[in-house]
């Protein structure tokens, strides 16, 4: 199954991010993609680091363009991982939407909200982020949820085959520490989970977390090149665990009573 990861600097024009997604959509159509995953709040822009406020976005707007991406992945039948600030009620989400090729659209909550997060945003339902496509199990988690190993241990009783992190974590200057911090914890929860990893990270300014793939060894197989708009393309195919994954897994249903 071929995933194609879009990292891009959001636009203070919400209509040029969703000309961008397009244009994403159809190049990795082309390309011969199966998956196209997007970056924290791709859609909306991630306030108050790329924009201003919950309250600057145009929902009726940000609504139209939505649909238009639902009916272009029914047309190029590309499952799409799309980051946005989703409305419920008077409420707002940080979401990832999960777009099948029906049409139908699954919406996951980021659940890890503090500070400004916590001051904004709620969470609009239980979804665990876990669908199958082309019967490979892939789930989702959103940027802070990185840090708890308790949201991917969710994934693994999932039995997940590849867990995708959808980023904003960018700054005005360059932090290597920040960086080399959370790639560790990419490459941390593919090994202990026994999966791959595949993260997206937004490109507005300075790229403090990568756009990379972590196989289930924990090894770094594909790595975009910071602060550039791209796509960047992998092919996963599900392999049978070797002798060092096989005492993973026996020890972690130990563990988890499995």
């Amino acid at each position: 199954m071929k995933f194609a990861l879009l990292q891009f600097p959001i636009s203070a024009q919400s209509t040029e991010n969703h000309e961008q997604i397009k244009r994403a959509i159809f190049e990795a159509k082309r390309d011969g993609a199966d998956v196209l995953v997007t970056q924290e709040c791709a859609l909306s822009g991630y306030p108050p680091i790329e924009i201003g406020a919950v309250a600057d976005i145009d929902f009726e707007l940000q609504d139209a363009a939505f649909n238009q991406i639902v009916d272009l992945v029914k047309h190029t039948q590309i499952t799409v991982f799309l980051g946005l600030i989703r409305k419920f009620g008077d409420k707002a989400a940080n979401s990832v939407a999960i777009i099948k090729p029906s049409g139908e659209v699954f919406y996951y909550d980021k659940r890890a909200l503090w500070g400004w997060d916590a001051e904004n945003f709620d969470v609009g339902n239980d979804f665990n982020g876990v669908v199958e496509i082309q019967r490979i199990r892939v789930g989702v988690r959103i940027c802070y949820e990185i840090r708890f190993p308790e949201y991917f241990r969710e994934l693994y009783k999932e039995q997940v085959d590849v867990a995708i992190v959808s980023l904003c974590d960018v700054q005005q200057e360059f932090d290597a520490n920040r960086y080399s911090i959370i790639k560790s914890h990419l490459v941390t929860r593919a090994i202990e989970n026994v999966f791959t990893v595949i993260s997206v990270n937004s490109t507005t300014f300075e790229q403090t977390a990568p756009t990379a793939v972590i196989d289930k060894q924990g090894n770094l197989v594909v790595e975009a090149e910071r602060n550039k708009k791209s796509i960047t393309y992998f092919d996963y195919e599900k392999t049978e665990h070797g002798f060092g994954a096989k005492g993973c897994v026996t020890y972690s249903n130990k563990l988890l009573g499995l």
